[in-house]
């Protein structure tokens, strides 16, 4: 009877061991709401490398339309020393995405010299695939997950833009909106979760002609998730473009990002492990085709390097842009 005790109750242990293993796997694993993936599930709501070419320069009076198809895939997941986690192995995740972004410039609008711009943003569609194999106290077990759904909305009502010849800048503040879905007993999900927003600051420069150097900072504030009681950390992220334009409608050049966690993870109002902070530098080529001042088509690719407590990898975006009236 001691023996068989025994044993129930060390089967029980190693039960419980293998749980608060896979708790612990699934916290580092990407929700995504957009193509950027540290916070909780090692994402943000931001969608790093975006705003890139012409980030600062409004729109003409009217409502324009911007699509964003985008594809990322890693092969890693990374511990805050930005090695690969030492349980997980086989590590596989692929999102594909589409976003859609309207801007209104309000006609004959001016505030202390700026033109007004309310921006509304939303995931219509992702597809998100993860598959690994985590090594527990049983043996090697393999995991997968995968969802198409729709994802997390933006909300800007009021951004406002200076512009010259040679400069351009827009400011105000971005709300991201848990639109998306979101399950906390999944490991793959479309939505965050949780609410977030931020001042943002987008610029462009045109030092001679045909130079174009643009960039676009965000600090972002995240509020707790009130399904796993998870606060990620805050962010500071910078998007950035440097541009030579060929021709009139053709220009290349290189893009990427900055990204840094600010603050700690906090989980029931305890921090997460050493924090959690998460960080990544991105840069790649881009390609666009803008034949006049109503149409342009951007295609960029962006290769993650330097990146901690997040997964790496590589992001394409196809995005196309048009005045609709």
């Amino acid at each position: 009877m001691r023996a068989t005790n025994r044993l129930l109750g060390q089967r029980k242990l190693m039960k419980t061991k293998w749980s608060k293993l896979l708790i612990l796997t699934g916290i580092f694993l990407p929700n995504l709401s957009n193509v950027a993936t540290a916070t909780e599930g090692g994402g943000t709501s931001k969608a790093l490398g975006v705003d890139t070419v012409m980030a600062g320069v409004m729109p003409p009076p009217g409502l324009r339309l911007t699509n964003f198809l985008a594809r990322y895939d890693s092969s890693h997941t990374l511990d805050g020393s930005g090695n690969d986690r030492a349980n997980l192995s086989n590590f596989d995740l692929a999102v594909t995405a589409e976003t859609l972004r309207f801007q209104y410039v309000w006609p004959a609008v001016n505030l202390l010299g700026a033109n007004i711009e309310t921006r509304v943003g939303f995931n219509a569609v992702s597809d998100v695939k993860v598959d690994f194999d985590v090594k527990t106290p049983l043996g090697r077990l393999h995991k997968n997950d995968s969802q198409t759904n729709f994802g997390d909305a933006l909300f800007a009502p009021a951004l406002f833009g200076w512009h010259s010849k040679q400069f351009h800048q827009t400011f105000g503040p971005e709300f991201f909106l848990p639109s998306g879905k979101f399950d906390k007993t999944r490991l793959a999900n479309t939505g965050r979760g949780y609410f977030s927003m931020g001042p943002s600051y987008w610029f462009t420069w045109f030092p001679i002609k045909e130079v174009e150097v643009s960039g676009a900072l965000i600090y972002l504030f995240n509020f707790e998730n009130s399904e796993t009681n998870y606060t990620s950390g805050n962010e500071l992220s910078f998007d950035y473009n440097l541009g030579y334009s060929v021709t009139a409608a053709w220009q290349i050049g290189a893009s990427g990002y900055l990204y840094k966690q600010i603050t700690d993870d906090e989980q029931n109002g305890r921090v997460v492990g050493d924090g959690n902070r998460g960080q990544a530098v991105a840069v790649g080529p881009f390609l666009r085709y803008h034949p006049s001042k109503n149409f342009g088509i951007v295609l960029k690719w962006q290769h993650e390097e330097a990146v901690k407590n997040r997964t790496s990898g590589e992001r394409i975006f196809l995005q196309f842009a048009a005045q609709l009236f």
